[in-house]
């Protein structure tokens, strides 16, 4: 014959746990507590110290197993719980959340608050990582975002709002593209500029032409 039983947990350990029955003063051995996979997949959310459980028990309290922790006058629900909605939210603030009737997906790290650094978020994949949006993706941090791949590509128009530095920079006319660089702001080099010609205005540093040559030591006049 079995019964169910409500307790606090006293201790925890990977996939167990034991619980305090306060009505009875008695503390039973250690329980499996029920997750929803174990044997190749696995998944893991210990319990913690003094949460409030519900246990399948046999009468003697001999054995049992740990249905999982439901809410009581101090432990009270979510306040954000409502249909659609799929949460979990963590104690350093930190908190998942999907909302189905606005197809929103929310995940925000906030790290330990003590902390120096804030939270970090690492996302890894063993093959290909594809991201699409059908409207804008910002990303945004008050640091430095970092790219790193042998090859970089870029499709369509690039606007930089602030410096640029490269290593090198190379224009190929390709699918559209005219192979130009153009800039509103000064280009400055330690290296050389290379090219068939280099124009300042209209004039041509190849085929332009000076007026008011002199032999000997005098000076031409400005390019024409």
């Amino acid at each position: 014959m079995t019964c169910l039983k409500y307790g606090l947990v006293s201790e925890v350990k990977p996939g167990f746990a034991k619980v305090s029955f306060i009505e009875d003063e008695f503390v039973t051995d250690w329980m499996p507590v029920i997750v929803r996979k174990t044997k190749t997949d696995k998944e893991s959310w210990q319990l913690e110290i003094n949460e409030h459980v519900v246990c399948l028990m046999l009468h003697d309290c001999d054995e049992g197993v740990i249905l999982g922790a439901i809410v009581n006058d101090e432990d009270t629900p979510d306040p954000g719980e409502g249909a659609g909605k799929f949460r979990k939210l963590f104690s350093d603030g930190t908190f998942i959340k999907y909302d189905k009737a606005a197809h929103e997906l929310t995940v925000d790290v906030k790290g330990d608050l003590k902390a120096v650094t804030t939270g970090k978020v690492e996302i890894r994949a063993g093959g290909k990582a594809d991201v699409q949006a059908a409207g804008d993706i910002t990303a945004q941090t008050p640091t430095k975002a970092t790219i790193q791949a042998p090859v970089i590509n870029l499709t369509g128009n690039v606007v930089v709002s602030g410096s640029l530095q490269a290593a090198a920079i190379s224009a190929i006319a390709s699918g559209g593209f005219d192979g130009k660089i153009t800039s509103n702001a000064n280009i400055e080099t330690t290296g050389e500029i290379k090219g068939a010609d280099i124009k300042a205005g209209a004039i041509s540093l190849l085929t332009h032409k000076h007026g008011g040559v002199q032999t000997g030591a005098g000076l031409t006049g400005t390019p024409v």
